[in-house]
């Protein structure tokens, strides 16, 4: 059975085991003191008192005191709830630009655009080489023919305008052949343009046939290139009108 003093001193044992425990804790929250670096914590307890001392590892207890330890570090608690989200924070600085991906695959043609004004004509090239002589003849009497057509524009060796045509004998219209010129009464065929006021009745006949605008101006026929040698085509311009058939 066990005597009131041993019962005293196991109670002041729980005692002072207590007040170690709870000494322990606070210096372990106590991160500058040399002994929280510990992973297990060494205590003398006082038989009699209770009184506990924190001592090193390898420290022997004096006598009348008996040597306690226990871990630091208790088993972790649970976790506790998830906190509130903080606010977002504000936006970072644009990181440097990366470097310039490959290069993608062309793209389908484009539809074709409408055509451009045309630029003005270039200047005229060089004349080409003369070409293969052709095989064919000119017929003996076409040769004979040109040899007797005039040489010098179709005009009569006595001038182009040199005599009055006599308008009784001129049917307005009709084309004269003759070594004479005429330049009254008739006109030489050579294309000329004249004012259809002056000549109205002349181009009722021929209208716009031979040039001229048709509106003001008319032309005559050009049978110069026609006209023999010395000789002369002429055109009567007054006189008398043709009567319809």
């Amino acid at each position: 059975m066990t005597s009131p003093k041993g019962l005293m001193v196991f109670g002041s044992s729980l005692l002072s085991l207590s007040l170690a425990l709870f000494l322990a804790m606070i210096l372990s929250s106590i991160v500058a003191q040399p002994v929280a670096a510990q992973s297990v914590i060494y205590a003398c307890v006082n038989n009699t008192t209770g009184a506990v001392q924190i001592v090193g590892s390898t420290t022997t207890c004096a006598t009348g005191s008996h040597k306690i330890q226990w871990n630091q570090t208790g088993p972790a608690g649970p976790a506790g709830p998830k906190g509130a989200t903080g606010a977002i924070g504000p936006k970072g600085a644009t990181g440097d630009a990366g470097p310039m991906g490959p290069k993608g695959a062309e793209g389908p043609a484009g539809a074709t655009g409408p055509k451009g004004a045309t630029g003005p004509a270039g200047p005229t090239g060089p004349q080409g080489p003369q070409g293969i002589p052709g095989k064919g003849t000119v017929p003996a009497n076409l040769t004979a023919l040109s040899g007797k057509l005039s040489t010098n524009g179709g005009v009569a060796y006595t001038g182009s305008t040199t005599f009055q045509y006599d308008t009784n004998l001129c049917m307005i219209g009709d084309i004269v052949l003759s070594a004479n010129g005429y330049g009254a009464g008739a006109l030489p065929a050579d294309g000329r343009i004249l004012p259809i006021s002056q000549y109205t009745a002349l181009f009722s006949l021929l209208q716009a046939n031979f040039g001229g605008d048709g509106e003001t101006t008319f032309g005559l026929p050009d049978l110069r290139a026609f006209a023999p040698q010395g000789l002369q085509y002429s055109i009567c311009t007054a006189g008398i009108y043709p009567s319809m058939n």
